[in-house]
This record gives C-alpha cells, structure tokens and sequence, in this order.
C-alpha cells in the first residue's frame, strides 16, 4: 500500500514538473507580460505560479483569466503592450 501512494505522489510530482518545464520553454514571455483589469484598468505583473495552467489562454486569445490585485475581481484580464 506505502508504495502505492508512493508512485502516485511521484507521478503527480512528475506531471507538475514537466507542465512547468513545458511553459518555461514554450510560454517564457507569458510571465514577463504586464497585464490590464477591465473592471478598474490596474495595470500589473503575475508570479509565475499563477500562470502554470493558463497559458493556453494567453496564447490563444491574450488574455487570461486572474485576479486583479487592486479591486480583486476575477476576470479576463489582457495583454498590455508597451507603445514605443
């Protein structure tokens, strides 16, 4: 029984890792993205950790679904680009 949940404790370990190396490689720039709350227009950066399972969104349709840390609504919060 000990080394059952021992595989399962090491295979979600396993699949938390690889979708984190998966985002690092492919979706670098997602962390490094300032983004916008449509509610209260705050402007701000996420941790990474809150973009493990959300860069599909960002990729597809530049914006993701967060919590504003100003108003603290959640809502789909876009892409701001820097105009230079």
């Amino acid at each position: 029984m000990k080394s059952f949940i021992i595989i399962i404790v090491l295979g979600v370990v396993l699949g938390i890792a690889k979708v984190c190396l998966r985002t690092y490689i492919f979706d670098r720039g997602v962390y490094e993205k300032t983004y916008a709350c449509p509610n209260c227009g705050a402007r701000f950066q996420v941790k990474w950790y809150q973009m493990i399972f959300r860069t599909y969104t960002v990729s597809v349709y530049n914006a993701a679904h967060l919590r504003c840390p100003v108003c603290r609504k959640k809502d789909m919060c876009s892409i701001v680009y820097d105009e230079r």
